[in-house]
């Protein structure tokens, strides 16, 4: 499956899992191309790249200040998640849902998500 409008999975999926990260919206400046001369997506942006090459199920995501929550619809995609970028905290109450999990995922992890994702920089 792939990325839904956000509105769309919160009326379509009751029972959904919840994660949030904390990353800038924006790249550091002087840096927008990487060595083969592709546009650099920001910190959410590659975040975003990421789940649409590894996640089977329906999910959604939308920036919030300071970052942005993503919300899935199976328990495979929360363990990909959970395997990948670590849950670093309590459940907390967001406008996902009343067990929204912190993630690991920082602006340090970008070079390393970038080159996963085939970006040479």
């Amino acid at each position: 499956m792939a990325k839904i409008g956000w509105n769309n999975f919160v009326g379509k999926h009751t029972e959904r899992i919840a994660f949030i990260a904390g990353v800038s919206a924006s790249l550091p400046k002087g840096v927008a191309l990487d060595k083969n001369g592709r546009k650099l997506p920001t910190h959410y942006g590659l975040f975003v790249e990421w789940c649409k090459a590894y996640l089977s199920g329906e999910w959604a995501t939308t920036k919030v200040s300071g970052g942005f929550l993503l919300c899935v619809s199976t328990n495979e995609d929360a363990k990909a998640i959970q395997d990948e970028f670590k849950i670093i905290g309590q459940a907390k109450r967001t406008p996902a849902g009343k067990d929204t999990y912190p993630i690991g995922y920082r602006n340090s992890q970008y070079a390393a998500l970038a080159g996963d994702l085939g970006y040479v920089l």
